[in-house]
């Protein structure tokens, strides 16, 4: 029996645009890969910067604000590994709700974050606000 983690990945193509279910797993393969790199920062920063804090803590709080579509300047130059894979997230986050505008948004950022179990709790935060408002009505 698939785990929970994969079982939701193997949804049936919609219609004819399979390739975009194709396309779209690859995308969310390469959000799983920036998250990983993202969260390992981090965890160092947030270790570093909280002396009293101990692996296996729950993690409370993240150093990045939530995005935008501009380019963060400040980001970059206090962490530019960090900063360019949310840009890149970001970008991501585009791409899937533009390839399944029906699908629920947030489904997929649990889907993504669960794609690394131990760490789940901290990739919801970061893909939440990498992907704040993208395929939400805007004021």
């Amino acid at each position: 029996m698939p785990s929970p983690v994969t079982a939701s990945r193997t949804r049936a193509p919609v219609s004819s645009q399979s390739w975009q279910s194709a396309a779209a797993a690859t995308i969310e393969a390469a959000a799983d890969a920036l998250l990983r790199i993202v969260v390992t920062g981090e965890r160092k920063r947030n270790a570093a910067a909280n002396p009293e804090w101990l692996p296996g803590r729950p993690w409370t709080d993240t150093l990045a604000q939530a995005s935008t579509d501009a380019l963060d300047v400040a980001g970059l130059a206090v962490d530019p590994i960090g900063t360019a894979c949310r840009a890149e997230l970001r970008r991501i986050g585009h791409a899937l709700h533009a390839a399944n505008p029906h699908e629920v948004f947030t489904a997929l950022e649990v889907e993504i974050a669960e794609m690394d179990p131990s760490h789940a709790g901290w990739r919801a935060i970061v893909l939440e606000m990498a992907w704040h408002g993208i395929g939400r009505p805007q004021p």
